[in-house]
């Protein structure tokens, strides 16, 4: 993964380049033995450490700086302790990564290639994980405070269930929400980079429906997603303990547009907070409304 994006200048400058049958090559400039990467693969294969990294599966045993085997479709960790790299022979054998509160450990590397179903980056302080998740197959995407990382790609067609975008630095997502069964939907300060469409949602999770910072949808969009969020409602899929609805920005979708969602998401538990910004010009929304 620290192998870079191949940009296949000079001769052969037309050759489409394999991802996914690269090295997944974790770098590791850190590390006391507490912190580790989250990973699962499709078929069973090996992590090789090396240039001085030790490593173990799992929270005991000893560190050794020999190839171990990981098992497939198993989530396992994998710890490393001291400076050099760890690497698994083929990225496209990665359909899970989670790395998570790295602090001052180090790791870089590029993801793209992976076959990954789940990508969960949180709180990795000056890692850099780099990478395109064009074209994956993700089901749960989670990028929270990742800093200088750079991830980048296109989120249309993927079936999402939990998508929750924060802080995320240079990172550019683009694409089409439409169709996913969310359980979570959670931007900001994202802008405009993500269309809305129409969901059949879902909300299990506390974070609920939180549209942050500058994120925000067109007046439109805004119109259909408080229809989902009142079918959510309805249907009895809105069923996380804590019930959130948050709007900061973007433009007002009309008071008589949404009205009767709006009364069906309150009666149904939902607190819901919009711009105080849409209390006033044209349809404004009533003065009591909840404001964030």
């Amino acid at each position: 993964m620290s192998l870079g994006l191949g940009l296949g200048l000079g001769l052969g400058a037309h050759r489409r380049v394999d991802y996914g049958n690269m090295p997944a090559t974790f770098t590791v400039t850190s590390g006391d033995g507490t912190k580790y990467i989250r990973v699962r693969v499709s078929e069973t294969t090996t992590v090789t450490p090396a240039g001085g990294t030790s490593i173990r599966i799992g929270g005991s045993g000893e560190f050794v700086t020999t190839s171990l085997t990981l098992a497939a479709n198993t989530n396992q960790d994998i710890y490393f302790n001291g400076a050099g790299s760890l690497t698994i022979p083929r990225r496209k054998l990665v359909t899970s990564l989670y790395l998570d509160s790295l602090g001052s450990s180090v790791i870089t590397g590029d993801i793209t290639g992976m076959k990954l179903t789940y990508l969960y980056l949180y709180n990795i302080g000056s890692s850099v994980i780099t990478g395109n998740i064009t074209g994956m197959k993700l089901t749960t995407l989670s990028l929270y405070n990742i800093g200088s990382s750079i991830i980048t790609g296109k989120i249309t067609g993927m079936k999402l269930t939990y998508l929750r975008l924060y802080n995320i630095g240079s990172s550019v997502i683009t694409g089409d929400i439409t169709g996913m069964e969310l359980t979570t939907l959670f931007l900001s300060s994202i802008g405009s980079s993500l269309t809305y469409g129409t969901n059949s949602l879902n909300i299990t999770n506390n974070n609920g429906i939180q549209l942050l910072g500058n994120t925000v949808f067109s007046a439109s969009e805004y119109i259909q997603l408080f229809a989902d969020a009142a079918t959510c409602v309805t249907d009895g899929k809105w069923t996380a303990s804590t019930k959130v609805m948050t709007i900061s920005g973007g433009e007002n979708p009309g008071w008589s547009n949404v009205e009767g969602y709006y009364d069906i998401i309150v009666n149904g538990g939902v607190l819901v907070k919009v711009p105080i910004a849409w209390e006033s010009g044209e349809d404004p929304f009533p003065p009591e409304t909840p404001n964030p």
